[in-house]
């Protein structure tokens, strides 16, 4: 790795400088602008949604912990905690990506989101926070997104 600046962070596979975090969907990762996702039924009884994650500047791509957290006012309504993961590498973009990290919904007193109380955070605005962190680098985003029917 190139040495950097104090404001710069080393060249990485995902490139260099300050990261930023894109959401998207899939494996290979796509764009989601809407920021809309769908959420689907579990074979568990739970629901939960998935949201890949593209990062473009300094982060190690072989050890990131990944935390999610979806917010329903102060309400904690889904996580995702991932420790010392590895990002896929798309050179082509300069990135490093996390696909469909699986966020299982919760009812907000520490059990699992029933489907029939799916309607409680569908259609409407939720936020989600991101945070990532390696020894290259750490990541963070809030982003408004919103919840669709299966």
């Amino acid at each position: 790795m190139a040495p950097a600046g104090p404001d710069v962070g080393p060249q990485t596979p995902c490139g260099q400088g300050a990261a930023q975090i894109s959401l998207g969907v899939d494996q290979p990762y796509a764009p989601n602008p809407s920021l809309a996702f769908p959420v689907e039924e579990g074979l568990q009884g739970g629901v939960h949604v998935d949201v890949s994650l593209r990062v473009q500047g300094s982060l190690d791509p072989d050890s990131v912990d990944v935390q999610l957290r979806l917010w329903d006012g102060d309400t904690l309504r889904g996580r995702h905690d991932t420790a010392d993961w590895f990002f896929f590498i798309d050179q082509a973009a300069q990135a490093c990506d996390y696909p469909k990290a699986r966020i299982v919904l919760e009812d907000g007193a520490d059990g699992v989101l029933p489907p029939a109380r799916l309607g409680e955070v569908l259609d409407r605005p939720l936020i989600l926070d991101v945070r990532l962190s390696s020894p290259a680098g750490r990541a963070e985003r809030q982003a408004q997104i919103t919840l669709l029917r299966p």
